[in-house]
């Protein structure tokens, strides 16, 4: 983790070394590399890196943010809690519109895909032969499982970019949409078992459902402008 700051450090330093006439007209035709500070808070927490590529002349972009994340990196988790074993893939594709163009800051829409998988291993008291979704179980037995959550969302965004001359750009955004959530058993598991979460006690993790719900985006990125400016 210290490592990480310490290059998003390094980079900001150099990005403010590097003046020149940058403004939100001059960088629309540079590349940006974006950092998301929030994934790092998450609870399915993530180191997620950015790239942001302008589409010519059209005020259209498009940008690629990938993610990864074990559980030693959470936040959330004292020394010496019991840490759910996971790690966590995130993928978020982006097709933004800049509709209008100020000299520091440009307001945008866009719409956006999220792919997140999280895959849990641990061992745990597994509920056999319930009566799903929320029956009770006849028995439980304590074995090593591993489970896969896959989340697919939609979202339509809102969100304004800011240009400094510094070569740094930051980027407020929120959005709202949909989010489709699969949990699947990687272990050999017989059906209607009911795993318990180990980082989330009142939900568990049920092999073959499907949950369907509303969904929030919103969050920061703080990005490097790349390429050559005039002085």
């Amino acid at each position: 983790m210290r490592m990480i700051l310490a290059i998003l450090a390094g980079c900001c330093m150099q990005g403010f070394a590097c003046f020149g006439q940058i403004d939100a007209e001059s960088a629309q035709k540079h590349v940006i590399i974006k950092f998301s500070p929030l994934a790092l808070v998450d609870f399915d927490n993530s180191v997620q890196f950015g790239v942001e590529v302008p589409l010519g002349k059209s005020g259209l972009s498009l940008q690629q943010d990938l993610g990864y994340g074990p559980t030693g990196m959470n936040m959330w988790y004292e020394p010496g809690d019991d840490r759910p074993n996971k790690e966590t893939f995130k993928s978020r594709t982006q097709l933004r519109y800049y509709y209008l163009t100020r000299r520091r800051m440009k307001p945008y829409v866009a719409g956006e895909l999220l792919l997140k998988k999280v895959i849990y291993s641990d061992n745990k008291w597994v509920g056999m032969e319930c009566e799903q979704p929320w029956g009770d179980c006849n028995y439980f037995e304590n074995k090593l499982v591993k489970t896969r959550r896959m989340v697919h969302a939609g979202h339509a965004k809102a969100g304004m970019q800011f240009y400094f001359s510094s070569r740094i750009a930051m980027d407020l955004f929120a959005g709202v949409g949909f989010r489709n959530i699969r949990v699947r058993s990687i272990s050999d598991l017989p059906a209607n078992t009911r795993i318990p979460r180990t980082d989330r006690w009142f939900e568990y993790d049920t092999p073959g459902t499907n949950e369907f719900i509303p969904s929030l985006a919103m969050g920061v990125h703080f990005g490097i402008i790349l390429g050559k400016f005039e002085d």
